[in-house]
């Protein structure tokens, strides 16, 4: 999570172990899915108090209310997720990685969290340099069924990858989205129908020196 201590209310009322699993399910895709450099602090953690005041019905499983309030949380912890990433140490870019069409949520998840923690994914970005061949590389080192020949790899709205081979594209053209603020990459797996995203960002100069004169 980024060294974060993270604190949630609600006036809902939900026993603490309902609670308990809405909250899981909801950090699972949201800040469990956030990477600034892949390190984590010994204090990171999500806590949600809920007081029981709003005068609603008790909310349970199985219910469009439960649903209703699974997603709203979900929503909250995404956005704080996104937040994180973009205040990230010395980022210059809020980086979304998507990974589709897997086998399972947890290859999903695993070539999407190996791209986002990829110092070389991270420092091309910052270069604002299309450089394929180091996303591929840590979807193939994630662990996940990865198959290259059915791999298909976008920056942005630009396909630079289709069935594991490079698309004839004019240099600029493939450049153009790592020059904005904001990039989505989204690795196709042509395997499944799982998907799963992480959140990052870039790796900067300033992101060296910030920790390089941090001293306890």
């Amino acid at each position: 999570m980024a060294t974060m201590l993270c604190f949630i209310t609600t006036d809902a009322d939900i026993s603490p172990a309902d609670l308990q699993s809405c909250l899981a399910s909801a950090v699972e895709r949201s800040l469990n899915s956030l990477s600034v450099d892949g390190d984590m602090s010994t204090n990171d953690c999500v806590i949600m108090l809920a007081n029981g005041k709003s005068g609603c019905q008790q909310i349970k499983p199985d219910t469009p209310a439960y649903e209703q309030f699974e997603k709203a949380l979900t929503q909250v912890c995404t956005e704080l997720a996104k937040q994180i990433a973009h205040d990230g140490e010395g980022a210059t870019k809020y980086v979304e990685v998507h990974a589709i069409n897997a086998e399972s949520y947890a290859d999903a998840k695993a070539v999407a969290m190996k791209i986002a923690n990829s110092p070389l994914v991270k420092t091309a970005i910052f270069g604002q340099d299309p450089n394929w061949g180091r996303v591929l590389c840590a979807a193939g080192g994630s662990g996940a069924h990865v198959d290259p020949a059915k791999t298909t790899l976008h920056f942005g709205d630009v396909k630079i990858v289709e069935k594991g081979e490079p698309v004839k594209l004019d240099a600029q053209i493939a450049r153009k989205p790592m020059l904005e603020k904001e990039l989505i990459i989204a690795v196709d797996l042509g395997l499944g129908d799982k998907s799963a995203t992480a959140f990052t960002c870039d790796f900067s100069y300033d992101y060296v020196k910030i920790n390089a004169e941090y001293h306890t």
